[in-house]
């Protein structure tokens, strides 16, 4: 086994960050996530009390 993966291990290392990839970019650009991420965008020009 451990055979397998050093030979393969620059395929599985390519598919595993690829899917993390795809992965988050479908969970940034899903659906109702719109608003989240704009009231993040505005968090640098809220005014602070301190």
């Amino acid at each position: 086994m451990m055979g397998f993966i050093a030979t393969h291990a620059g395929i599985i290392g390519l598919l595993f960050f690829f899917i993390f990839f795809c992965t988050v970019a479908v969970w940034v650009f899903r659906p109702g996530s719109k608003l989240t991420y704009k009231n993040f965008a505005q968090i640098p020009f809220l005014e602070s009390d301190q």
